[in-house]
């Protein structure tokens, strides 16, 4: 059994990630678990692409594990496709999730009543040491509620309303999760990634 390390602190993505590869022969660790600190990236790539290439490349080197990186990013259509590929840090450095939904909600109000409608994207990269490596996209179309609804997920999840499921991200049971959004879609494709692997 080999060991995958997730590249992300972000516990709740972790545990997604973990849930969607069960039952493959590797053993998946958070960033916690490898017992040992590994060096911050910066995610100043100009693509969704680039950030997870960024982070997958410098923690496989670093960790001298196979890696997992993805970055995510939310296109208002109202808002030209904004915040993309800056969405977790939309409201300025080290914003809290909270802020960023108070950013999005607020940014929309300022328009009077546009179309609500809205695509997450994913692009998750697998690197290994020698620097092989090998990615994969999922999207998911919704629309941004009014107000934030439900208690659960991460990010952006409490306003990305999902019409086939009629709830949101947060809204839903991580095996829901799984099934309907972006990273689900991205992570049924790592799959097959870590099974020709």
């Amino acid at each position: 059994m080999r060991d995958l390390l997730i590249a992300t602190r972000n516990l709740g993505k972790t545990e997604e990630i973990r849930q969607s590869l069960e039952g493959l022969p590797f053993r998946v660790l958070s960033m916690a678990e490898l017992g040992r600190e590994l060096p911050e990236v910066e995610e100043d790539g100009a693509t969704l692409l680039e950030n997870a290439q960024l982070k997958a490349r410098a923690y496989a080197k670093s960790s001298g594990l196979l890696a997992l990186a993805d970055d995510s990013g939310l296109e208002v259509d109202a808002l030209d496709g904004a915040p993309g590929v800056v969405s977790a840090r939309w409201a300025g450095p080290g914003a809290t999730d909270a802020e960023n939904n108070q950013k999005l909600l607020a940014e929309l109000a300022a328009l009077g009543d546009p179309p609500r409608t809205a695509v997450f994207r994913t692009v998750m990269v697998l690197a290994e040491p020698d620097g092989r490596e090998d990615w994969v996209a999922g999207r998911c179309v919704g629309l941004i509620p009014r107000q934030a609804l439900g208690g659960g997920g991460f990010g952006y999840d409490p306003l990305f309303f999902v019409p086939a499921s009629g709830k949101t991200f947060a809204q839903m049971a991580l095996e829901e999760k799984n099934r309907l959004s972006h990273r689900g879609e991205a992570l049924r494709r790592v799959r097959q990634l870590l099974i020709r692997w």
